[in-house]
């Protein structure tokens, strides 16, 4: 299971989707319909797919799962957060880049970061 929260206001919409194991390759539909339309998703990318296999049980879900629900989902942008303590700064900031890669709305949540969500 999973805890997710969306909060609502003035039209714009947050989600903080955390602790959650996805199952390989079926979309989670509790979270679909949770983030759908969201302006921001944060959402628990503890691991990358590659590292998931090994992590199956652990109750953690991956930011390349992350950045399809909410491409399927129609959100405006993702927060990648609740990285492996054994990922280091430099792991992190590859990974940030391969993900904008992959889709230029997603970005590495940091410690102290503030976003305008309008």
């Amino acid at each position: 299971g999973a805890t997710g929260y969306r909060i609502e206001h003035r039209g714009h919409s947050v989600c903080y989707v955390t602790d959650t194991e996805h199952v390989i390759g079926k979309p989670d539909e509790n979270i679909l319909a949770l983030i759908e339309g969201a302006d921001l998703v944060i959402y628990d990318s503890t691991y990358t797919d590659k590292e998931f296999e090994s992590k199956i049980g652990w109750g953690h879900s991956t930011w390349q799962e992350g950045i399809r629900l909410c491409k399927a989902a129609n959100v405006k942008s993702l927060a990648i957060f609740h990285h492996d303590p054994d990922h280091e700064d430099r792991f992190l900031n590859q990974l940030e880049a391969e993900a904008k890669t992959v889709w230029s709305a997603a970005f590495l949540a940091r410690e102290n970061a503030r976003l305008n969500i309008a």
